[in-house]
This record gives structure tokens, C-alpha cells and sequence, in this order.
């Protein structure tokens, strides 16, 4: 019986070699340099990060000169002239009076020093010496106790007087507390030049050369700027001794009446528009100003927060409609900066909620309404405890821009300079970002490196915040 040949061919075709086709070669060149892009802009992105995280740290410490706003000679007393005998005073008018005047003085006097008498030769000293009080001085660890105090009261106001011997009596301290207690009032030791970390672990024998030539017999040291001094003290006007807390006090309140006020309502609006809204023309247009609300600048948030929040409820944001004792004067406070900042991250929570929503599996929907739930049961008990860990990842971003934010609080009435803390919602407030903005505009290297300390603080903070949420969202997930 013939075999009929088979229609198929007995040997199936070589496969194309892999690239060969052009267009498949054009699309791996455009995936690779696509590759590329993206690797070199992580890279770029990696280099800036650390480039900024130098500049910030090699500002928080480093060699300082310090010196005396006031000179302490001029605040002790001293000995007056009239007291010292001839050869005392002939000492003086060698050590104080330039070589080529005692050289002339003799010609225009008509007798040497020494032939002068004691009034003439104080006269003289008078006259070629400035400020001759201050040569006969007396240190201030010489001075007595009940003198350290007279200077104490001499030189600084007599509230403030009262104020230091209301806190302890003088007579109570030691005379190391007092000799402080006159360097902090009244000579006002300060920092007179700074350089960076890095230079002066690195090169610190060219900065102290540098510090013998241009600053002979001041103190000089390492000093560190991030203290945790600076982290406890309250707001003061010289930078050597100002503090942080009110910022940080100020910030945490904010961010915890904003947490308290956006979260509930962006994941309930979340809710609501995915799974009970539907679809419809309101639905929609609500929809498209989410998402173009996400992307208005902070500066006209802060401009809405003002015209409500501060001028139009000013009554309730000042706590003047609540009875609140002493209230501030406008609706500057707390809750406006609170409620401004839920505003800001409102769009993002409601988004970020939507969206992990949507990923929810349906089948996860179809299974409880199929057992009998109702809409809400389903909602309530499967799809919101698969969806939070996801919208606690909107959440900390959400948190992550308010804490880092100053153009709408600088807006709504966050003050440059608060001494007090704030105690609650009706308080006046600063915080950390326009802290750092006041003290980096100022035109003084100090205040630059104050700037840089608080600016770790600041990361901190935002760390702690983060890391709180993400171990929430860890344990949420390990429990599902």
C-alpha cells in the first residue's frame, strides 16, 4: 500500500536569530537607554541626597572664637588712679603710652615723667590713655561676692534683677553661679567666627594658626551646635544659647490635630467614592478636583486657611466663642494651622485610599455579599483591613509633606519668635520649618549653623512620625 506523502514539511525552519528583526533591535536600544536614564537618575538623586546631608552636617559642629559682647573690664570696678602711688603710675604711662609719645612728651612738657607730680602725671595718663579705668580693673574672680551682685544690678534692668533673685536668692548662690550669671546677662559670651565640621577635624592646625594671627588671646574650641540643650531650651534672641522646643512642641501639636482631622475624613471620603458613590456626572466632576487639588502649591492652601480659618472663624479658632481665658487676638492658633495642613494632605489621603481600595481582589466583595453581608458589612469587615496597610502608606507620605512644610503656616500665622509654649488648640505657635527659614535668611554665620541643627531635629522628627506608621502598618499586615 503506497504511503501518500506527508503535506507537512519534514523539517520545521531554522528559528530567526534572536535581534535580527530591526524593530525588535530598535525597541531593546530604546529599553536600554530607557534603563539608562533611569539608573542615572537614581544616581544624580542618590548624589544630591548625600550632598545635602554633608552640607547640613558639616554645619552643626566645628572649630568657634568666642569672645564678650561687652568687655568685662568695663563693668567691674576698678581702682581708681588717684590711689596708686608715683611709681605705679609712671608704670602705666610706660606700659599704656606709645613709645614715640613718651619719646615727645618730655619737649612739650618741659621735664621727664618722672619729675612730674602725682596729679600732673594723672592728668597725663588722662590724657595719652584711652579709657585709663579700664587698665586698673579688678577681675571678676577677685571681686567679692556682694560686689559679683552690685555688677549684677548695675547693668541689667531691675525686673530682671528681681526676676534671678525670685528664682534663688543670690546670697543662696555660689560664686561660680554668680560669675555665670554675669557672663550670661551681661557680658554675653558669643560665638565670633565658626568654621565647618569637616575642615576643622581635617585641617584644624591651619585654623588655629589662622585664629593666633587673626584673633590673639580669645578662647577658641570645638563647639557643637545640636545639643541636647538646644533641644530643651526655649527661644531666645542670641543663638549660642536659643532652643528648639517651642518649634518642636509647636510642630507636634499641628501634626496631631492634623492627623486627627484628615485621616477620619480621607478615608471615609475614600470610601465613599469608590465603593458606594457609583458612577455619575457629580461623582465625576468631585473626582477630577480630588486629583486636581493634589496638585495646587502649598501657598494657596495657606491662603484659603487664612481667609477661613484665621479671618472668617476667627471667633472659634481664637477660642474667644468657647470662653477660652485671654484668648489670642486673631485666629492665629493651632487648630488654623491644623485644619490648613488637613486641607493640603486631604487630597493625597483621599487618592492614596481610593487606590488601595480598588486593589482590593473583587472576588473578596462577590465572597461576603454571597454569605449574606451588606454593602457596609463587606466594606467594614474584608475590604478596609486588606486596604490599610496601603492607605497607612498614603497616610505617611500625606504626614511626611505637612511636617515639612512652611509656606501656608507662615501664612496662616506661624510667629517667628514665640518664647512660650503652646498648651492646646487655642495657642499661639511656632514650628520647626519656619524656624529654619527665619534663622537661614538671617546674615549671620551662627544662625546658619542653628539653622543646620534644627534642620536634623526636623528629621528626626519626620523619622519618628514615619517609623511609627510603618510599624502600624507592618503589624497590620502580619495580622491579615
Amino acid at each position: 500500500m503506497a504511503v501518500s506523502p506527508s503535506p507537512f514539511p519534514q523539517t520545521l525552519p531554522a528559528p530567526p536569530e534572536i535581534g535580527a528583526d530591526p524593530s525588535v533591535r530598535r525597541r531593546q536600544r530604546i529599553g536600554a537607554i530607557g534603563q539608562a536614564g533611569l539608573f542615572l537618575s537614581l544616581v544624580i538623586a542618590l548624589v544630591a541626597l548625600i550632598v545635602l546631608l554633608l552640607d547640613v552636617v558639616n554645619k552643626i559642629g566645628g572649630m568657634a572664637v568666642y569672645g564678650y559682647r561687652v568687655d568685662p573690664l568695663t563693668i567691674v570696678p576698678s581702682i581708681p588712679l588717684e590711689e596708686l602711688s608715683q611709681e605705679e603710675l609712671l608704670q602705666i604711662a610706660r606700659d599704656f603710652i606709645p613709645a614715640e609719645r613718651l619719646d615727645e612728651l618730655p619737649d612739650e612738657l618741659g621735664m621727664t615723667l618722672e619729675e612730674l607730680t602725682t596729679d600732673d602725671l594723672i592728668g597725663v595718663i588722662y590724657n595719652e590713655v584711652p579709657n585709663p579705668e579700664t587698665i586698673t580693673a579688678r577681675p571678676l574672680d577677685t571681686l567679692a561676692d556682694q560686689e559679683l551682685v552690685e555688677v549684677l544690678d548695675n547693668n541689667i534692668t531691675d525686673a530682671r534683677f528681681n526676676q534671678l533673685n525670685a528664682e534663688k536668692p543670690f546670697e543662696s548662690r555660689s560664686r561660680e553661679e554668680l560669675i555665670e550669671l554675669i557672663e550670661e546677662e551681661v557680658l554675653l559670651e558669643s560665638v565670633v567666627k565658626t568654621w565647618p565640621l569637616l575642615a576643622s577635624l581635617f585641617n584644624r592646625q591651619a585654623i588655629e594658626e589662622e585664629i593666633q594671627a587673626n584673633y590673639p588671646g580669645s578662647e577658641y574650641g570645638f563647639h557643637w551646635w545640636l545639643t541636647p540643650e538646644f533641644i530643651i531650651s526655649d527661644l531666645t534672641t542670641r543663638p549660642e544659647t536659643t532652643g528648639v522646643r517651642t518649634a518642636i512642641i509647636g510642630s507636634v501639636l499641628v501634626i496631631f490635630f492634623t492627623i486627627l482631622f484628615a485621616v477620619p475624613v480621607g478615608i471615609a471620603a475614600g470610601i465613599y467614592l469608590e465603593e458606594f458613590a457609583g458612577k455619575s456626572r457629580i461623582n465625576t466632576l468631585i473626582q477630577t478636583n480630588i486629583y486636581n487639588l493634589s496638585g495646587v502649591p502649598s501657598i494657596i492652601y495657606g491662603m484659603l486657611g487664612l481667609a477661613i480659618f484665621v479671618r472668617a472663624l476667627s471667633e472659634f479658632t481664637s477660642g474667644a466663642a468657647f470662653g477660652i481665658p485671654d484668648p489670642p487676638p486673631n485666629g492665629r492658633t493651632v487648630i488654623s494651622a491644623a485644619l490648613t495642613m488637613g486641607l493640603l494632605i486631604l487630597p493625597l489621603i483621599i487618592i492614596n485610599t481610593q487606590e488601595a481600595i480598588r486593589a482590593v481582589p473583587q472576588s473578596l466583595r462577590d465572597g461576603s455579599l454571597a454569605l449574606g453581608a451588606t454593602k457596609w458589612q463587606t466594606v467594614r469587615h474584608h475590604v478596609l483591613p486588606v486596604a490599610m496597610p496601603s492607605i497607612l502608606t498614603g497616610i505617611i507620605l500625606g504626614i511626611s509633606r505637612a511636617v515639612g512644610e512652611t509656606a501656608p503656616l507662615i501664612v496662616v500665622g506661624a510667629a517667628a519668635f514665640v518664647t512660650t509654649d503652646p498648651s492646646g488648640l487655642f495657642s499661639t505657635f511656632t514650628v520647626l520649618p519656619t524656624q529654619i527659614y527665619t534663622w537661614a535668611k538671617l546674615p549671620f554665620d551662627t544662625f546658619r549653623n542653628i539653622s543646620a541643627a534644627a534642620i536634623v531635629v526636623l528629621l528626626v522628627v519626620v523619622i519618628l512620625f514615619n517609623l511609627t506608621a510603618i510599624i502600624m502598618r507592618n503589624r497590620l499586615r502580619k495580622s491579615l
